[in-house]
């Protein structure tokens, strides 16, 4: 599939700086939209580790005035994110930062654009579109692996925990998406697994989407060789600097390819099944991923070839990706799990729409059950 002749659009934020050390900077890029800032972050990690007192004093330095605004959990529900917006209100920032993995982005990016536009996350869960901007906003990733930092969607769960489901706009794209590896060498070693994998699976997903252009085919190509070489690296040995830089290029790139090419139905399982069985969203894309490329490789198999190559040496993508999950001790049997034939239909269910949408391969609902069978 040739580049030449095919339509692409990309849409990413209006600056994206990259760089060890650039998160010391963020004083002089946040004060050009004001004084006035809320942090919004996860918990001990972030005390723990420096990473907020590194952006509150280069905020501080250049003379602003600081909320903190902690407490943001995994997954976050509608509820959590209706009392992020409130404190966040209460404050009148003049620009919003998010600092942590996908979880805490997405509820700073929530806030920002429900604070601008009223009503809550069921609202527009339901229809409703955003028609003002959002307040400005900063996104500083903590990890390397969900892509939020430049993706107009937050994925927020519904208060029962029945659910996730995206809200999006067009204007919640970051104005902003500052990432700095350097944040990421205190991540766990599950963490960096989970988020490694999810930026790699992003990559593969949007390079192999029927929505698939020139430009995010250049940019996932290139995340799926640094994810390829890198991963295993950062992980027997955490302080790797340059394993982290690479790992971090690897999830900008898959976050700008999957907003522009989208996904596939690897991601469209993952919520589900991380949803109801717990585990976290890269883990869970991990474990249906080698089924999803099997059903798929007939339609894109020149380009699973080529993912082969990138991640062994060997052109063959299914191959290639069970030697990784097997490195990480990873099952591809959801029984594993806890799941068991009687909940396929739920999963079903909780896949539909979203990124089962750019699926190079049309599918039934009782095809996807069909796979979920064959995995249990």
């Amino acid at each position: 599939m040739s580049e030449l002749g095919r339509r692409s659009v990309l849409i990413i934020p209006n600056r994206v700086i990259f760089g060890t050390g650039t998160v010391d900077e963020i004083g002089g890029t946040a004060s050009g939209y004001g004084k006035r800032t809320c942090v919004v972050y996860g918990g001990k990690s972030s005390l723990n580790n420096g990473n907020l007192n590194r952006v509150v004093d280069s905020l501080v330095s250049t003379g602003m005035t600081v909320e903190k605004i902690g407490g943001i959990s995994h997954d976050p529900d509608e509820d959590l994110v209706a009392k992020t917006v409130k404190r966040v209100d209460a404050f009148k920032p003049d620009v919003i930062i998010g600092l942590g993995g996908g979880s805490v982005m997405d509820t700073g990016k929530a806030a920002s654009i429900l604070i601008t536009n009223g009503g809550t996350v069921p609202d527009y869960w339901k229809g409703k579109e955003f028609t003002e901007p959002s307040i400005p906003y900063i996104a500083v990733p903590t990890t390397a692996g969900t892509g939020s930092d430049v993706t107009k969607n937050a994925v927020i769960t519904s208060s029962d925990k029945s659910f996730k489901k995206s809200i999006r706009s067009e204007y919640m794209i970051p104005n902003v998406a500052l990432v700095d590896p350097s944040l990421t060498l205190g991540a766990p070693e599950n963490v960096t697994v989970s988020t490694g994998l999810d930026a790699l699976i992003q990559n593969i997903e949007a390079y192999t989407s029927k929505n698939a252009g020139p430009i995010t085919d250049t940019l996932a190509l290139r995340g799926i060789e640094l994810s390829g070489k890198y991963l295993r690296k950062a992980v027997e040995n955490p302080k790797d600097l340059e394993a982290r830089e690479a790992l971090s290029l690897s999830s900008l790139y898959g976050g700008i390819a999957l907003a522009n090419a989208g996904l596939g139905l690897a991601h469209g399982l993952s919520h589900p099944i991380g949803i109801h069985f717990g585990l976290p969203h890269g883990r869970a894309c991990a474990v249906v991923m080698a089924k999803v490329m099997e059903y798929n490789y007939s339609a894109r198999e020149e380009r699973y070839g080529k993912i082969g190559m990138l991640l062994s040496g060997r052109p063959n993508a299914v191959h290639a990706f069970n030697e990784l999950t097997d490195f990480f001790g990873i099952s591809r049997h959801l029984g594993d799990y806890g799941i068991k034939s009687e909940d396929i239909p739920m999963l079903v269910e909780g896949s539909k729409g979203g990124s089962r949408n750019y699926n190079p391969v049309p599918h039934s609902d009782e095809t996807v059950a069909k796979m979920i069978a064959e995995m249990l």
